[in-house]
């Protein structure tokens, strides 16, 4: 990767149309009636994670707490339509909640999902169902119901009819105190764990700088690789589950859970702990992204604000007990490795590799 002068650059995730700033004021404004709803329960269902955090948990008694958090896939369902490909779309829609959800060290239980779409095709219902199911397997997580909502006149997309959009909500069940970050300690190491490459986020940023609009356009190579953009852009995001479940049933004292989706590194400051994380052993950044940054002339900042850059998740463990959560990773055929440590110091992220600090609201270069 490298690093481009001001002159150079040329897109940015809101010059995309995908303006983080602008949903960041316009939630407050949401936010400011429903977070009153909280007092409307009385002693039912007190909510025990932080705000902000990749999932709520609800305490339901004194030895079971629920956690559920919602998701969707966004415009990664625009890359299906021209393709019909909609099958990686499914899958996508239970990863991207089960991940969240096990940020808390709970374990997936049940998803529901909501389906909006121009059109009810068997075909892409069918591959939709498919999808689900076998995310579904691979996070042991049950669908057990859900929405299908049908807007003739008010969704649009590049394939006429086949404009959709799906999300879901997940629960899952901890009988434990949630893992929320609140037990980080200087000297913790940070566990990262590969992504399958860009998984669901920055997609409209990414269609932009691929020049994305038809079928034609997703058949060239990407630069430096014999992969297609197409291939890239739909690969089917991580699904963490096994690797979490893994560590917890092997014993280690888990510290912190984060899922790398937007804004990359920036995930890990929503745990409950202020400190800084320092990432010194950086994973190598697939290729798809350096690809990305030269094609579309991406600052460096920007790439570690939108993507994940090659790391999907991230444990905070204890520097002794390191080994014992990759052992218990590696048993069951996944992979972890260290990529940095916690040290005391303000709430930021440190890629030292990149000569990055983050903060909240983005990077800057040290």
């Amino acid at each position: 990767m490298c690093v481009m002068s001001e002159d150079q650059i040329m897109n940015t995730y809101s010059q995309s149309g995908v303006d983080t700033d602008a949903a960041g004021k316009g939630l407050s404004g949401l936010l400011r009636w429903v977070s009153e709803t909280s007092e409307f329960t009385g002693n039912r269902g007190k909510q025990i994670a932080p705000s902000g955090f990749f999932a709520n948990v609800l305490e339901i008694s004194e030895n079971l707490s629920v956690a559920i958090s919602t998701d969707g896939v966004g415009s990664k369902s625009v890359l299906a339509q021209i393709t019909g490909n909609f099958e990686v779309i499914g899958w996508d829609c239970i990863a991207v909640n089960v991940n969240d959800i096990i940020c808390t060290g709970a374990m997936p239980l049940a998803i529901v999902d909501y389906i909006a779409l121009q059109y009810p095709h068997e075909d892409l219902l069918s591959e939709l169902g498919r999808g689900m199911r076998n995310g579904a397997k691979r996070a042991n997580v049950a669908v057990v119901g859900g929405e299908l909502s049908q807007h003739p006149d008010t969704l649009i997309g590049p394939r006429d009819g086949y404009a959709f959009d799906i999300s879901a909500t997940c629960i899952g069940l901890l009988d434990r105190p949630p893992v929320t970050g609140s037990q980080i300690e200087s000297n913790d190491v940070i566990l990262g764990f590969p992504s399958n490459g860009i998984h669901a986020n920055g997609l409209t940023l990414a269609r932009q700088i691929f020049q994305v609009t038809d079928s034609s356009s997703l058949n060239r190579r990407i630069n430096g690789s014999n992969n297609f953009i197409g291939e890239e852009l739909l690969r089917p995001t991580a699904i963490y589950v096994p690797q979490v479940k893994a560590m917890l049933d092997s014993g280690v004292d888990v510290h912190g859970l984060a899922h790398i989706s937007g804004d990359g590194f920036l995930n890990l400051l929503r745990l409950d702990a202020n400190v800084t994380y320092r990432i010194d052993n950086m994973p190598t950044v697939p290729n798809v992204f350096n690809a990305m940054q030269e094609a579309g002339k991406v600052s460096i900042e920007e790439m570690f604000h939108v993507f994940n850059m090659g790391v999907g998740f991230c444990a905070v463990v204890p520097q002794n007990q390191a080994d014992l959560a990759m052992s218990a990773i590696k048993d069951i055929g996944d992979h972890a490795q260290i990529i940095g440590y916690i040290e005391k110091g303000d709430r930021q992220v440190i890629v030292e590799d990149f000569n990055l600090l983050g903060i909240e609201g983005g990077f800057s270069t040290l």
